[in-house]
């Protein structure tokens, strides 16, 4: 989230990361009759101090003691001052989870249980990740398609490698038939010059290239 700066802002940058870690229920309270808790989950509860000295034992001690006699509970606690020496002792013996509380949104684990949390949250977000799926199997290709492929290539490589040859044969067989056939005059016509033009420069082609070829 943005920077914080209000105690308010500080409780529900602490109910995303709650979220974060696997509490998807996490909801600032902000404020209420909450009875000392300031992020209420069906799984954790957590405190949150923005401002003042450094949480002491007592104030742990204050959250510890809402949760009853509910220990299936999670207890979190987020501070921006910090802690002192005792309440970190104090959280490790007893089980909350403690986090430093950055302006900028940060919440930085603090001693022995909320590394552990976070850890646990990692492990979760990788398990759940989808693996990617195997490509399908190829189809298989019909003898007919292979039949059709493989006649296609050898008659495309043969006219790649006799073009001129066969361009020479065309123009040459249209140059004899054209002007003695029966039909449009103007189409005999132009065949004709094509056929004149096309059957030399075909022919020199040819040579040019069985000459390179036998060098």
């Amino acid at each position: 989230m943005a920077r914080i700066r209000t105690a308010a802002e500080a409780e529900i940058n602490a109910a995303e990361q709650m979220q974060k870690l696997g509490y998807g229920d996490a909801t600032a309270l902000l404020g209420g009759t909450d009875g000392g808790i300031d992020v209420y989950s069906s799984r954790a509860y957590a405190q949150v101090k923005w401002r003042g000295g450094s949480a002491g034992k007592s104030d742990l001690a204050n959250l510890y003691g809402t949760r009853g006699t509910s220990h299936a509970r999670k207890l979190l606690y987020f501070s921006g001052p910090g802690y002192t020496d005792e309440a970190v002792d104090y959280a490790d013996a007893v089980g909350i989870a403690l986090f430093r509380c950055e302006p900028d949104g940060e919440t930085p684990p603090v001693g022995a249980h909320a590394p552990k949390l976070v850890a646990a949250a990692r492990n979760s977000t990788v398990a759940v990740a989808p693996s990617p799926s195997p490509p399908p199997p190829p189809v298989p290709e019909s003898p007919a398609r292979i039949v059709a492929r493989n006649t296609w290539a050898m008659i495309a490589g043969f006219f790649g490698a006799h073009w001129q040859l066969l361009g020479a044969v065309v123009c040459t067989i249209v140059l004899m038939i054209a002007p003695f056939g029966e039909g449009n005059v103007g189409l005999r016509v132009f065949a004709t010059i094509l056929a004149v033009v096309g059957a030399p420069v075909f022919w020199l082609l040819f040579v040019q290239h069985r000459s390179a070829s036998h060098r």
